[in-house]
């Protein structure tokens, strides 16, 4: 296995849980795919890398019809119980996304995936953009967010790299893998898609106002 193992994602939110965090940045991923998804008349949506779920109860409250889709069972455990406590009905799966997606053709009119689906290598990253078609219905969409390229040198002063496996493919420190993507890469990813779009952002550190993460959204249309 080239990328972290779910052991890694299992300790990491068991920690965070321990410690009284929680990986949730608010609306910052949603508020952008919102319009989109209302706009296209999305009603069932798959969140992949989904965490602990907040995103997904999000998009629930929205009125969306979601599952939710990670690697951990830690996390997919503490998002079915965030649910519940919410009286929400929100479903979880417990699924790796590097390998063929665990669902048929069309399942869904949306995929989305909030900084997740960065983590493998080019053969896996083709593969899952695959999948992600296959399993979004004709004129469905896909919404995501991923780093890019530029986040490269702020991430490794949180998180120094151990060497590049592939081109902008690294194995950081902690055993986190990272792939980081240039627009031309994401526009070769999508090329079987129709109507993309894509923005490059950067997130301040509301602290220092020094630079914390810069990130691509994008959003693709499955054509007819």
């Amino acid at each position: 296995m080239s990328y972290a193992p779910s052991d890694h994602w299992n300790q990491f939110f068991s920690k965070c849980r321990d410690a009284g965090t929680d990986l949730d940045w608010g609306t910052q991923w949603t508020k952008l795919h919102l319009p989109f998804l209302k706009f296209a008349n999305i009603k069932t949506v798959l969140d992949l890398g989904c965490g602990t779920g907040n995103d997904v109860l999000r998009l629930v409250q929205q009125g969306f019809t979601v599952i939710g889709m990670d690697f951990s069972d830690e996390a997919v455990r503490q998002g079915r119980e965030k649910s519940e406590k919410l009286g929400l009905n929100a479903q979880f799966v417990v699924a790796d996304m590097a390998k063929r997606l665990p669902f048929d053709r069309a399942t869904f009119d949306a995929v989305m995936s909030n900084v997740a689906i960065h983590m493998f290598s080019d053969r896996i990253t083709r593969e899952l953009f695959q999948e992600i078609r296959r399993i979004v219905r004709p004129k469905g969409l896909f919404v995501f967010h991923v780093n890019s390229t530029e986040d490269a040198l702020v991430r490794a002063e949180r998180h120094p790299p151990m060497r590049e496996i592939e081109p902008n493919y690294f194995l950081e420190r902690h055993g986190q893998t990272m792939h980081f993507f240039s627009q031309e890469y994401l526009l070769d990813l999508l090329s079987d898609w129709k109507d993309v779009e894509l923005k490059h952002y950067e997130i301040l550190n509301e602290q220092t106002g020094k630079p914390f993460k810069r990130v691509w959204w994008g959003k693709a249309v499955q054509p007819d």
